[in-house]
């Protein structure tokens, strides 16, 4: 998994950290981990969960 997370990620259900502003999403599993709603930033920390595995970008950064 990339690490941080880009926006745009398949990502298994956890929680995930903003790495601007440490807002931190919730999600289930998603086709498309969002950009942050608080600041836009696009990259993630992973507190929980980790890549799906249909992520179709598995190496990007």
């Amino acid at each position: 998994m990339a690490d941080p997370v880009p926006s745009g990620s398949d990502v298994s259900s956890g929680t995930y950290k903003c790495t601007q502003c440490g807002y931190e999403l919730g999600v289930t599993s998603t086709k498309n981990l969002p950009p942050c709603p608080s600041c836009g930033n696009g990259h993630w920390d992973t507190l929980t969960g980790g890549d799906s595995v249909h992520d179709p970008y598995p190496n990007r950064k």
